[in-house]
């Protein structure tokens, strides 16, 4: 790819956030959407610098919460750009928690997040630029970049058809909810939904299906498999859905869809589909198997069983990208 090349290490956006009362769930820890809005968020401000311009989002993976974060807390949250191709971004995004004023870190969460670079009517763009490492930490980061090109693959393929596909979900224990998109969820692009804004009632709507499911108390553990397919507009009608596609002991895996319409126009499509792993909670925070064991048909619980392999091998190389991570940053001025 021709263009400017751009060291992995200059592309570094840190994002501060104290975990206040209103940002945790009951047991004062913070909330997997909260979080997940605030490590995209950091995402996209790193894709957008490299970039110059405007950025969607494209896909998500490996979001996996390792520590929560609790409040009172101060969350770090640390973005790279690890790689690109003609019109899109790769960004592994870092977030670790300590005591205001404390030395002491935990690892809260990491991802891997794809940007797609747009112009002011959201059309993509190429933007120009070549991401090369600048020393060997960032080299293994350009490694994990190719590796993800292989593994977003599928993903990307399937946005035309997860687009024009928006009949509603065909799950057990399906609910929806309703919203219309306000300029509050705009962020960069006027007018335009900020998918990151998203993920706080992405999550609230999962946590409910399996909350009612299961009939026990939820906290988040993952998001993946995350396609974004079009872009939502302020004044659109948001459809939420969420529906069980498997469980675990403790573990319910939720397929969450959002469709957004625009009923003037004559405009319906379908904005992203995901899945989030929701884990029961008992009295004490721990996980607790559920009170209820939900009936999931086979063929859904045997592709459920698969991606848990795909997790569980994922989440298994967390602490080698978060050594990494931490080694460009505290080289870094």
């Amino acid at each position: 790819m021709d263009g400017r090349s751009i060291c992995i290490e200059s592309t570094l956006i840190t994002l501060l956030r104290p975990i206040y009362p209103r940002y945790t769930n009951r047991y004062g820890t913070l909330h997997g959407g909260m979080l997940a809005w605030w490590m995209l968020e950091a995402g996209s401000m790193s894709a957008m610098r490299a970039s110059g311009g405007y950025v969607v989002l494209g896909a998500i993976d490996y979001l996996f919460m390792l520590n929560p974060g609790r409040l009172g807390e101060n969350l770090h949250a640390y973005s790279l750009v690890i790689g690109a191709t003609r019109h899109t971004l790769d960004v592994l995004t870092y977030a670790e928690s300590a005591p205001p004023g404390g030395r002491e870190t935990k690892p809260v969460s990491l991802s891997i997040q794809t940007f797609v670079s747009v112009d002011e009517n959201v059309k993509p763009r190429p933007h120009g630029i070549n991401i090369k490492p600048c020393s060997m930490e960032s080299k293994a980061l350009e490694t994990l970049h190719l590796e993800w090109l292989a593994e977003r693959k599928p993903l990307i393929e399937e946005r035309k058809l997860i687009a024009q596909d928006t009949k509603p979900l065909e799950t057990p224990y399906r609910v929806e909810s309703y919203q219309v998109i306000s300029p509050e969820a705009a962020f960069s692009l006027p007018n335009v939904l900020d998918a990151s804004k998203l993920f706080y009632d992405i999550d609230q709507v999962a946590a409910i299906a399996a909350m009612k499911a299961t009939g026990s108390p939820v906290v988040t553990a993952s998001f993946d498999a995350a396609v974004f397919a079009s872009p939502g507009y302020v004044g659109d009608l948001l459809r939420i859905e969420a529906g069980i596609t498997g469980v675990g002991n403790t573990s319910s895996e939720v397929l969450v869809k959002i469709t957004a319409e625009n009923p003037e126009k004559d405009r319906k499509t379908t904005i992203a589909r995901m899945y989030t792993i929701m884990v029961s909670i008992g009295p004490d925070g721990r996980p607790i198997p559920h009170r209820i064991k939900p009936k999931i048909p086979h063929t859904l619980q045997q592709a459920f069983e698969e991606r848990q392999k795909t997790r569980r091998r994922r989440r298994a190389r967390t602490q080698q990208l978060i050594r990494l991570v931490e080694s460009i940053v505290k080289k870094l001025p």
